[in-house]
């Protein structure tokens, strides 16, 4: 059974991230884009690409680099238009704040401490038992 998380996208993130991919930081990108950004707190080292999330980051030769989460199309849009901003970063501000869906399955939520996962399911409003 997979857990939904909502992933929110507001203005504070956009601010945070809006340099991502702007100053030769091409490697750093899937750490500091929108998306990785609102992850976090959650999973401190989160990595996104434009189809999915590591969160525990992509390490060579580390099993838990295996996870991976697949992003909606709404994200995945989101990426391509963010994207192509890249070089006009303050025009990110006014893209719209958005919110979608994931699933994290259960090999992830296993390698979670139960209270991290308690949290994180009260900070994105779904009853936790």
């Amino acid at each position: 059974m997979s857990v939904p998380i909502a992933i929110n996208i507001t203005k504070e993130i956009l601010r945070k991230s809006k340099e991502c991919g702007t100053r030769n930081d091409i490697e750093k990108i899937g750490n500091n884009c929108a998306i990785a950004v609102a992850l976090k707190d959650v999973f401190p080292n989160v990595f996104v690409t434009p189809h999915h999330i590591y969160p525990f980051g992509i390490i060579e030769n580390e099993e838990f680099s295996l996870f991976r989460i697949s992003l909606p199309v709404i994200a995945h849009n989101f990426i391509k238009v963010f994207d192509a901003l890249r070089c006009i970063p303050n025009a990110r501000l006014c893209l719209p704040e958005f919110e979608f869906e994931v699933f994290l399955p259960d090999e992830l939520i296993a390698q979670i401490n139960i209270d991290e996962v308690k949290d994180m399911l009260r900070q994105n409003f779904i009853p936790a038992n």
